[in-house]
């Protein structure tokens, strides 16, 4: 059986794609902005996420935040119970990893006030 192959019945790839979640970049930035503003920073958020590097927990959060990477879905999951957005609200927003541009992520950035985040340019996924 090669790498992938079965996963519990299911292919490995589709099994980690409904794993990974891609949301628009206008939500998806409102949305962590919401976080870090009631958890007082990026770190702190990271934390509620579950996210327990001792160096930098925020990483995530921002590579996230910029598009660099989706959401696993536990830590959506988790974030979505903490700002008290229910996770079926959340997932109408889901969209495919190459609508996530890097003018719209810095046009959303900038809408929310996290302009300090902007990105130059954006690696290819």
């Amino acid at each position: 059986m090669s790498s992938n192959q079965a996963y519990f019945g299911r292919p490995f790839r589709a099994y980690n794609a409904d794993r990974r979640v891609w949301l628009e970049s206008t939500f998806r930035v409102e949305l962590i902005r919401n976080g870090i503003e009631k958890a007082g920073s990026i770190n702190r958020l990271a934390r509620e996420m579950g996210y327990r590097s001792r160096i930098h927990p925020g990483w995530s959060v921002r590579q996230i935040l910029v598009g660099e990477q989706p959401f696993p879905y536990e830590k959506l999951l988790k974030l979505s119970d903490y700002l008290g957005f229910p996770i079926e609200d959340v997932l109408r927003y889901r969209t495919e990893a190459e609508r996530i541009t890097e003018s719209n992520t810095n046009e959303a950035l900038r809408k929310h006030g996290l302009w300090c985040y902007h990105i130059a340019r954006m690696r290819m996924r």
